[in-house]
């Protein structure tokens, strides 16, 4: 793989989870681990698992927020963690968010991208609701990624707040700038779309990789496999 590509790799014995307390004895949390190399390169890969098994803990490994409880974890590309509960001051407009964080082609796409999936620019950030609030954290994301190089793009729960026509949206942009970008997008197991190049399953402990056939995942085969 170039050097200029992003990548991540979970290298085999990687052990992810939250450690003890000493001073308590407490022991440490283990919620799991890869038992073979799992290296993720350019495109979308999902990451799949029932509520509590880990996989926000897993973004916040892989962005260096909580330490692994053993393995290092290699990542090739600018990181960026996108929190479903992403927060800006309530009292500014998106347009106004876009304007101070972004210049030139930057914010130009930010307001493009805006547009195409109807995100109100004018409205208050604290007026929006849940899934507007989810549009701005997106846009914000995807425009950091242009013209900055190798990226890597750690996704919890996008599209827990948007309608089926913005994550169609959403879904067309990712599709048109995968080149340079490796997105790993945590999403509910109910999701409708399960379009990834490959994914990541949390079950039983274990951290593994799905096998992807022609673009998409076996909604139903996928979903029990993870009970």
């Amino acid at each position: 793989m170039s050097s200029q590509n992003p990548s991540i790799l979970l290298p085999e014995g990687l052990c992810i989870g939250y450690r003890g307390r000493f001073r308590q004895s407490t022991p440490d949390v283990v919620l799991a681990k890869t038992g073979a190399d799992i290296e993720l390169g350019d495109g979308r890969h999902l990451l799949l698992a029932r509520n509590g098994r880990g996989k926000t803990t897993l973004l916040k490994t892989i962005a260096g927020i909580i330490p692994a409880l053993s393995g290092q974890i290699a990542c090739r590309g600018l990181v960026q963690f996108v929190d479903e509960d992403l927060r800006f001051d309530g009292e500014l407009k998106a347009r106004q968010i876009f304007a101070a964080l972004f210049k030139n082609g930057q914010r130009a796409f930010a307001m493009e991208m805006a547009e195409r999936i109807e995100l109100d620019v004018e409205k208050p950030y604290g007026k929006l609701s849940k899934g507007n609030r989810q549009k701005v954290g997106l846009i914000v994301a995807e425009a950091r990624t242009r013209h900055n190089g190798p990226q890597v793009l750690l996704l919890d729960e996008p599209f827990s707040g948007l309608d089926f026509a913005a994550r169609d949206k959403v879904d067309q942009i990712w599709s048109e700038h995968e080149e340079g970008i490796v997105r790993l997008v945590c999403v509910h197991p109910d999701e409708p779309t399960l379009k990834a190049d490959s994914a990541i399953a949390i079950r039983e402990g274990r951290l593994e990789q799905i096998e992807v056939e022609n673009g998409s995942l076996d909604w139903l085969e996928t979903r029990l496999s993870l009970n």
